[in-house]
């Protein structure tokens, strides 16, 4: 995927590997131990922490995570020269780095992306918020992969552990490896500038990932509006 919004959809891999850290482990007991996402305590998706994409300003919640002894590891990026976006990674407390707030216009959160200990499964997660719209998909090794879901209407992206591009098949006991919170305005812009694949049930890796997208978004090739999101 060409464009910058598309590639944060598949950016798990290199917050798995974290650091100089020599292979991605996926399946990581030292991530963030949260539940929120089927308890929706204290919030619903796309709510997290009392975060909500599109509302909570940026700077507070740096400040939050900041002060909570629960997270770790608090680094802001250097910005970029000639953008506004903002974004900082935390860890959860003698954990590695899983976590990463997104501004981009340097002002308020616009998506949350959350790396999780593999304690939940994907039938739970299904039942409570239904069937993807949407699926994508990456393989960062030969026997780790992951199935990208997309809800447009919560809106959220969750990580679905597969082992690996040649036999993994997602199903319901498929581990969640993290979410991906967004604004509504955030899931626009990823459907506008991305390419992906109907749900069409439970499969295989290789069921989904070829080079037949049945889905384009229209400003894909929009390099105005895509090509800098």
């Amino acid at each position: 995927m060409k464009h910058l919004l598309c590639a944060l959809l598949f950016m798990l891999a290199a917050v798995a590997v974290g650091g100089c850290a020599p292979e991605v482990r996926l399946l990581d007991e030292t991530k963030l131990k949260d539940f929120s996402l089927l308890s929706g305590e204290p919030c619903e998706a796309p709510c997290w922490n009392e975060f909500v994409p599109g509302e909570t300003l940026y700077r507070d919640a740096k400040l939050k995570i900041d002060e909570d002894t629960r997270y770790t590891d608090v680094q802001e990026a250097e910005r970029k020269e000639g953008s506004d976006a903002r974004i900082f990674g935390f860890a959860p407390e003698e954990g590695q780095v899983c976590c990463q707030v997104f501004s981009r216009d340097g002002e308020t959160v616009t998506s949350l992306l959350l790396q999780f200990a593999p304690d939940m499964s994907f039938g739970p997660v299904m039942d409570r918020y239904g069937e993807p719209t949407y699926v994508g998909g990456e393989a960062p090794a030969a026997d780790q992969a992951y199935m990208a879901l997309v809800y447009p209407e919560v809106p959220m992206v969750i990580y679905a552990f597969v082992a690996g591009a040649e036999n993994g098949r997602l199903s319901t006991g498929s581990e969640i490896l993290g979410a991906m919170y967004m604004s509504q305005d955030e899931m626009n812009l990823l459907l506008a500038c991305s390419q992906l694949y109907d749900w069409g049930g439970f499969g295989g890796f290789n069921d989904y990932i070829d080079d037949n997208f049945d889905f384009v978004g229209e400003d894909f090739d929009n390099e105005e509006i895509c090509g800098s999101a």
